[in-house]
């Protein structure tokens, strides 16, 4: 009996999550090797500065603050067109970025030209995330659900761990634009993949034109439903902040690593590749405490592990030659704890949201949270220009750090089970 109950809840039964799962996969390979590709081709090969690097990041995630909220709407008035949402998006992506590494090839690249495609090619992005968060749930059961997003999250981590070790030894041997380049033949790959997945209902009629009066209404309507949510806004508080000083942290750290400690491609993929190991034990195997300690508990005391890990940088200046493997070990802490806590956290959002207005919460959610990327971007990019990339890197952390306060003090502790979420999230 329990082998069948096992079963049932496992998304591999379901077809068409496999080719979501798929296509997520190759899709998030393609981005692990340019999350180090892209800024390393600005500061290797066209020599950025500080702050033509924090700029760079700004164009990337400027689309999730002004894009977000109106592809929301989209998405949840096109419920039946979400899957081709989605593929004219990885279409889209696989243009531009493919721009890129020929523009360096041909001898013409340039920051600016760096700038506008990653901010198109980031709109694309938000468009694309928003209609994947929306159709999952309507892809597998609510009990399958943890397990998918789970099995979505290890690919991931998984990816972290091939992809920027990859992506080190690419830049390493064969420069960034090859990287590039990858990516951008990843997000083909993820098209021709969600080509295949079918879908058993009935196309939706066409949506006549929405007045503008009421798309701005459905947009007032996520921001107040994600901040009426207890679960919800406790989670955005946390993501929020994390968001804005782990880009801090990151862009410190790479400057550091780079100019200050020498340390080349290979060895910061290292770094990365040791993080998505640890996001990778903790998104597979993460939800197995759950039943036993309670969804709230273990989704703060991930949190408070893998957002306190980052402090341990401040012994960098001291350790020499043992910098990357202090780094590699602070990455893997790192890695556990955001592992479990992102499963758990994904899944309690889908699950306390009605399904009517998942895709405008969701674009309200990553308005905020990713929107305001931009902002740590461009402060880690002017602390590291003027105090120093290790200033930028150890206040990156200790922002990171405090991001946990916001789950700590809210109601997620005392939730028992995710099922519960739906019925106790307002009130």
């Amino acid at each position: 009996m329990t082998a069948v109950i096992t079963e049932r809840a496992s998304a591999w039964s379901n077809r068409s999550f496999r080719r979501l799962w798929t296509a997520s996969t190759v899709s998030s390979f393609g981005s692990e090797v340019a999350e180090l590709a892209l800024p390393l081709l600005a500061l290797l090969t066209l020599s950025a500065s500080a702050s033509e690097l924090g700029l760079l990041r700004v164009a990337q995630f400027l689309p999730f603050l002004l894009a977000t909220l109106p592809l929301g709407v989209l998405v949840d008035r096109r419920r039946r067109q979400r899957l081709s949402l989605m593929i004219g998006a990885d279409l889209g992506r696989f243009v531009l970025v493919a721009t890129i590494p020929l523009a360096v090839w041909a001898g013409v690249a340039q920051m600016e030209l760096l700038y506008v495609v990653v901010f198109a090619a980031g709109i694309l992005t938000v468009l694309y995330q928003i209609a994947d968060f929306s159709l999952l749930p309507s892809v597998v059961r609510t009990d399958q659900l943890v397990d998918a997003n789970g099995k979505i999250a290890a690919s991931q981590s998984a990816n972290e761990i091939g992809g920027r070790g990859l992506g080190g030894l690419l830049i390493q041997a064969l420069t960034a634009p090859v990287g590039v380049a990858v990516n951008a033949v990843a997000f083909l790959c993820s098209a021709l993949s969600l080509r295949g997945i079918r879908l058993e209902a009935a196309p939706e009629p066409p949506t006549p034109p929405v007045p503008a009066q009421a798309a701005r209404r459905e947009i007032v309507e996520g921001l107040s439903l994600a901040m009426r949510n207890r679960y919800v806004r406790a989670l955005l508080g946390e993501a929020t902040t994390f968001n804005v000083f782990n880009e801090m942290f990151l862009l410190g750290l790479l400057l550091y690593g780079v100019h200050e400690i020498g340390m080349g491609p290979a060895a910061i993929g290292l770094v990365f590749t040791a993080g998505g190991v640890g996001s990778f034990v903790g998104a597979w195997f993460g939800s197995r405490v759950t039943a036993r300690f309670g969804y709230g508990r273990v989704l703060l005391a991930t949190l408070v592990l893998g957002n306190s890990a980052p402090l341990g940088v401040v012994v960098l200046g001291g350790v020499g030659e043992a910098a990357v493997p202090v780094l590699c070990a602070i990455f893997v802490v790192m890695g556990v704890g955001i592992g479990v806590a992102n499963v758990h956290a994904v899944s309690l959002r889908q699950t306390a949201l009605p399904d009517h207005a998942r895709g405008r919460v969701n674009a309200a959610y990553r308005l905020i949270s990713w929107g305001a990327i931009p902002f740590g971007a461009a402060a880690g990019g002017l602390v590291a220009g003027h105090a120093g990339a290790q200033v930028a890197m150890i206040s990156g952390a200790g922002g990171v750090a405090l991001a946990t306060l916001w789950v700590g003090f809210s109601a997620v502790p005392r939730l028992r089970r995710i099922e519960d979420a739906s019925a106790l999230a307002y009130g």
